[in-house]
Order: structure tokens, then sequence, then C-alpha cells
């Protein structure tokens, strides 16, 4: 997990394939079952996963030991800067608002640019565990940012992604500074885990036919609450209402799609048949990369939509209009569908050779610095299901993003931070002391935090 490249090769595989396969043995079903062109779709994997290894082993030719952003932030700082960017993140849109209509293409910008909530907590637990030598983990304010975000961004969206992200922006920091967990944790998360599959989940996409374009915050928060006021009801009546199946034999919920393999095998067998795209959607996805306010009147294009259209795949709801993005495909699949084999084995690899390349060079050791966890969980999402055109998105745009919401953290968030915290008092950061967070083990001395001084001389 410290470098790109092993991130994407990692949620690439295992959310592809191998949870999928993995999965339906435990089913007892035949692995090729369901499929239209089982031997076809491994053999485009294999070759897939092969032109993936070159790609890696030339990218790490080029691999710089430090990244340029891995030191641009002082851990002493870095309470203000996560109590900074939530602050920002949170009250920025709503200053843009003020703008009226001039601020549309503002708004629009900095909505894309604005990963800067999920990045305050990442910075905040990250300081947490290390200011406390791996005693705590969470402190008030960024905890009650994962309750904001839970319920603003996922409960009252109606989206996974926003109910998840909280739980992995905490994961992440405790698993690199391997933070020690207590049983009550550990039975915490395995809770957490449980009801996201088995309620949170069905929860999201039942209640989606709920929304309209014009819903106000509070409908939406209504609807919400009444769903999951009656969990078990609400359970029954995402199965009873679920899409078919293509993989396994019965409706298995979240594990359908934890599996790109049915998906894939549609694409793959509409290929063969003789429609292959072609290389525009490569080109289009590096015309994208212009902004807005150069190119007025651009369009953009779901080609995952597109692409199931075409051979008649599980089109979702029309009354859903959130679920026309959300459709789309393995990058490997994409490949093969616009050129069959040079794309799986040309196109694709020299896509994520750049993309290694690239983003090694900006970001370094991803655990080596609190950004690097945010790159970690973007590429868990576009690893498996962003396509060849999420990859040109990662490694222009969104490399963009990383390199602002970094920026931000160090030099303009700590300003920020001042409404809540005060000014910053400057001998505080001198008295911090920033050990690593497995150290002394159980029973054994642990060094003092901070000096004597006056009550609340501490940021936190």
């Amino acid at each position: 997990m410290a470098r790109i490249a092993g991130v994407y090769v990692f949620f690439y595989a295992t959310l592809d394939v191998i949870v999928g396969l993995c999965y339906k043995a435990y089913l007892g079903e035949p692995a090729e079952s369901n499929l239209l062109e089982p031997t076809r779709t491994i053999e485009v994997y294999v070759a897939g996963i092969s032109a993936m290894l070159i790609a890696v082993f030339i990218s790490r030719r080029f691999t710089r030991k430090t990244g340029l952003l891995q030191n641009v932030l002082d851990e002493s700082r870095m309470f203000r800067s996560a109590i900074g960017c939530i602050v920002f993140g949170i009250i920025g849109p709503l200053l843009i608002a003020l703008l009226g209509d001039s601020g549309d293409i503002l708004q629009s910008g900095f909505g894309q640019l604005n990963k800067l909530v999920p990045m305050g907590i990442l910075l905040g637990v990250y300081y947490e565990i290390r200011r406390s030598h791996g005693r705590r983990s969470l402190s008030f304010p960024i905890l009650l940012t994962g309750v904001y975000i839970f319920f603003c961004g996922g409960i009252v969206s109606f989206s996974k992604q926003g109910m998840i992200t909280p739980l992995i922006c905490w994961v992440l920091p405790v698993c690199v500074l391997r933070y020690r967990l207590s049983i009550a944790q550990v039975v915490g998360c395995i809770l957490c885990v449980f009801i996201f599959f088995h309620y949170l989940s069905p929860y999201s996409q039942y209640g989606r036919r709920f929304m309209t374009k014009d819903q106000t915050f509070t409908e939406r928060a209504k609807i919400g609450f009444n769903l999951l006021s009656h969990p078990n009801d609400l359970h029954d009546k995402y199965v009873e209402n679920a899409p078919e199946t293509f993989y396994y034999n019965t409706n298995q919920g979240f594990w359908d799609r934890l599996q790109f393999i049915s998906v894939d095998d549609g694409l793959i067998n509409d290929t063969d048949q003789g429609r292959v795209y072609g290389l525009s959607p490569i080109k289009m996805g590096f015309l994208n990369v212009i902004p807005r306010v150069f190119w007025h009147d651009k369009v953009t294009y779901n080609y995952g939509y597109i692409y199931i259209l075409e051979y008649g795949g599980n089109i979702p709801n029309e009354e859903d209009y959130t679920s026309g993005p959300g459709i789309s495909f393995s990058p490997t699949g994409e490949a093969y569908h616009l050129a069959k084999w040079r794309g799986v084995l040309i196109v694709a690899p020299l896509l994520w050779l750049l993309t290694f390349v690239v983003m090694d060079a900006v970001f370094g050791n991803l655990t080596a610095s609190p950004w690097g966890f945010l790159v970690i969980v973007t590429i868990a999402h576009i690893a498996p299901e962003g396509m060849l055109t999420g990859l040109i998105y990662l490694f222009t745009f969104g490399t963009t993003i990383f390199v602002f919401c970094a920026l931000f953290a160090a030099w303009v968030a700590p300003i920020f931070a001042i409404a809540v915290l005060g000014p910053e008092r400057h001998f505080a950061a001198q008295l911090t002391s920033f050990a690593p967070a497995n150290g002394p083990g159980p029973g054994q001395d642990r060094p003092r935090l901070w000096s004597a001084g006056p009550p609340g001389a501490h940021e936190s």
C-alpha cells in the first residue's frame, strides 16, 4: 500500500475478480455459470493483469524515493490544518453561493476540488494517533465531522460512498500507524461492516427510487428516517425489488457489487459479436481535462451508460437519475471493447504506466503523508470500476485535486482554523512529541506528551 502501483493492483485484482470468484466458490456454484463467454473473459483478465505487471515493472525504473508533496506539512500543525480543512470544506460552497449566478462556474470548479472534509478527517486521525502515542485515534471535532458526513453525505443523499467514507478515513491511518485496537473497537468495526452490508447498502439502493431533483434536504431526510425506522422491512423490500442478478444464481445483495466479472463478460461478448467501439473515449478523456471555463459547451460522456445500452445490459430505473453516472466496467473490460487485444496489451498498459509514474513523482510513499490516504481512498474506487477513462482522470484532474487539498491543508487551512481554535500558540508546537505510534508496549512508561504549561496550551 506504500506506492500507487501497489494500491491500484490490489483494489483492481481484489474487487474485479478475486472476491467474485471466491464468493462464487463459497456458494458452491461453478465459476463459469451465468456467463456468456467465460473462457474469453478470463483470458482478458489474465492478459490484462500480465500487461499491468509489465507497467509496474517499468514504472519502478522511474520511482522517486520522496514525492514532491511528501514533506509539505509540519506534523505539529496538523490538527489546525484538519480543522481548517473541515471548516472551509463545509462553509466554502455556502460562501460561493452568495455570489449568485455569477459564481456558478466557481461553484462547479470548487465542487470538484472540494475533498477537504475527508482530508480533514484523515489529518485529524493521523494527528491524534501520533500525538497520543497510539492510545487514542479520535478527537471530538473529528468524530463530529464523521457523523456529519455519514448523515448529510450518506443517509440524506442515499449514497453508499458517503456512508462508508468516515469509516475508511479512520481505518487507513489506524492500519498504517499500527494503532492497537481494543476488543470493543474490533467488535464495533465488525458490527459496522455488518450494518453496512445488511441494512445501509439496501437502504441506498432502495431509497434512491424515492428521490426527485427538486427535493429539499428536509424532505430527503424525512424519507430516509422513515425507511430506517423499519430496517428489517427495508431489507426485505430491497430483496423483493432487487434487479436480476447476473453472476450468482440468487441475489446476494452488496456482494453482487463486489465483482465485475458478469458485467465485463457481457461487454466482452458484445465486442466479439463485432461491435468494437474504437479509441474515441480515450481522446475524449484527454480533452475532458480542459476546464469548462475555457470550453463552455464541453460535453461529458458517460461511456459506461453507453456501453451497457449497446448490449442491452441491466439498465437502471429511469426514475433514479443518479444511477447513470454510476454504471461502469473494469479498465480491462473497457480496453478489450475499445480495441480488443490491442486495447488490453498496448493502450491499457501505456495508461497504467503513465498513471504510476506521474502520481509516484508527486506523492511518493503514500503512507508517509496524510494526503496519501486520500489518494488510496480514491484509487480504491477508480481501480476496479473507473475504466480507462478513469485512469486519465486520475493522473490529470485527480492529481490536481490531491495537490490542491495538500497545499490548502499546509498553507491556508490553519488560517480558517483560527475561527474555531483561536490564534495559534507557537510554543505549543515545540512541546508536542511525535514519537512513533507503535511506541512502548503495555505496562511500560511512555514519554510525556506535553511539558508543564498553562491549561489549553496544546492545540487540541
